[in-house]
């Protein structure tokens, strides 16, 4: 693909880097620096700083469902790969930590 003067990426701040991409990454760079008729350099950080987004997102959901856990079942934090309570422990958990509320003091 030749690249027109108007079509590169513009200059950035920050580390250089090189790299080899997989196939499937270059097609992908490609068709989107077609599409926006840009540089694949700027196809290709368009991509990464996506994926940053995400993968920044995926780990504030994973601090939400720790704290979730922690709400739901004391202790839980640190389970990892943990999946959601199903209803029934859920409700065990509920009533555990209100017969525990309403028993007398010792």
């Amino acid at each position: 693909m030749t690249q027109r003067p108007s079509a590169r990426a513009p200059r950035s701040e920050g580390p250089r880097t090189t790299l080899r991409l997989p196939e499937a990454l270059a097609a992908v760079a490609e068709r989107l620096a077609r599409e926006l008729d840009i540089s694949r350099n700027d196809a290709l950080l368009r991509l990464a700083t996506r994926g940053a987004r995400l993968y920044e997102q995926e780990q504030c959901t994973a601090v939400r469902r720790a704290e979730r856990w922690a709400a739901v079942v004391p202790g839980a934090v640190g389970i990892d790969h943990a999946d959601f309570p199903s209803p029934d422990e859920a409700r065990d958990a509920i009533l555990a930590v209100r017969d525990k509320a309403a028993a007398p003091a010792s």
